[in-house]
């Protein structure tokens, strides 16, 4: 996607993307980074370690990020920033029925 004319992404006309495993969101590609609206719900697993960088804003719901064996809470408001790396690897724990965030990150 191209830079819109209005420099407004309006993910209210973007699909959703089912990820699978109580996952999905919304998309946009710009170069090399990616801005996506994230929906985690409570019967996620996050099996595997993730090595990606992430910036996210929490809009709704409470999640813990175990990251590289440290668990921090997030809530509405909170902004965290994982850098990209084994020493950084982070998996979620989705605490209330559902969690939505803003995610800035590279593309994959």
């Amino acid at each position: 996607m191209n830079m819109p004319q209005n420099y407004k992404i309006m993910f209210d006309d973007i699909a959703w993307f089912e990820a699978g495993d109580g996952m999905r969101y919304k998309r946009v590609q710009l170069g090399d980074r990616q801005v996506r609206l994230v929906e985690w719900d409570k019967a996620m697993v996050h099996a595997d370690w993730c090595l990606k960088g992430h910036i996210g804003y929490v809009i709704e719901g409470e999640v813990e990020l175990d990251i590289a064996g440290k668990v921090f809470k997030y809530a509405p408001g909170d902004v965290f920033i994982v850098p990209e790396g084994e020493a950084h690897k982070h998996r979620p724990k989705v605490l209330t029925e559902k969690m939505r965030f803003f995610s800035v990150e590279k593309a994959s």
